[in-house]
């Protein structure tokens, strides 16, 4: 078999996180993966007719900055939610989001995005430069399933969701090259969307969540009614022992 058909790349090695029952790689099965170099920019020199005499690139010239990516089908057993982590996972290895997301007639998907080739990055006082997800029992199984909420009686959850982000600043030398990287922490969104069927489609949030958007109602011709609903909640950034 050829070296580059079908051979994906674990950028943020999510499939050695050991939990309980040994690798994630024995829950996991890496389905899509990219690694994109960040594009550099250009100065330019003009001539007495405004023309280019001269042309610098600067931004990524060694080449080590790329963004990059994987989602995670769970193929087999629970997969606790709490083992996944953003932020500077190791040096040059920065996840910036983290997404888990469920649906009627799909495995569960995570999926991890972030940078490559970050220096390292200073932590705050008393704090750590990771944010830890909040723990839910993914299960593996083809079906919606209730994050930090429990659907209303009489309605069906079709899918629900959740992701957090985070925020990376870069500062620049003389000469345009990254000099220092930052990472600062963002919101947890939850979402899902419901089918009617006896009774106008709501949920009931646990813990910290605010609800951002009530359950409505899309009342299609000659469909049952569906609705989706969102929830936010600061991502905390961890903290040191």
């Amino acid at each position: 078999m050829a070296a580059q058909f079908g051979a994906l790349t674990d950028h943020f090695g999510i499939l050695a996180i050991v939990d309980g029952e040994g690798t994630l790689a024995d829950k996991l099965e890496l389905i899509d993966a990219s690694k994109t170099p960040d594009a550099m920019s250009r100065a330019d020199a003009p001539d007495a007719n405004g023309d280019i005499a001269a042309s610098t690139w600067y931004g990524n010239t060694a080449g080590a900055l790329a963004e990059a990516s994987g989602t995670f089908l769970l193929k087999s057993g629970t997969l606790s939610s709490s083992l996944l982590k953003g932020g500077e996972l190791a040096v040059g290895k920065t996840v910036l989001s983290v997404a888990i997301n469920t649906s009627n007639g799909d495995w569960p998907k995570i999926v991890i995005s972030g940078k490559l080739g970050t220096e390292a990055i200073t932590e705050p006082t008393g704090k750590l430069n990771t944010w830890t997800f909040p723990e839910f029992s993914i299960v593996a199984a083809k079906r919606a399933q209730e994050l930090a909420f429990t659907t209303g009686a009489d309605c069906s959850l079709t899918d629900s969701s959740i992701s957090g982000s985070l925020d990376l600043a870069m500062v620049p030398d003389g000469v345009g090259e990254p000099a220092a990287h930052g990472i600062s922490g963002g919101p947890l969104t939850m979402g899902a969307t419901f089918t009617a069927i006896e009774a106008a489609a709501s949920w009931t949030l646990a813990g910290d969540w605010t609800e951002t958007q009530a359950p409505g109602a899309a009342e299609g011709q000659a469909a049952y009614h569906t609705a989706t609903a969102t929830a936010e909640m600061i991502w905390e950034r961890d903290t040191s022992a």
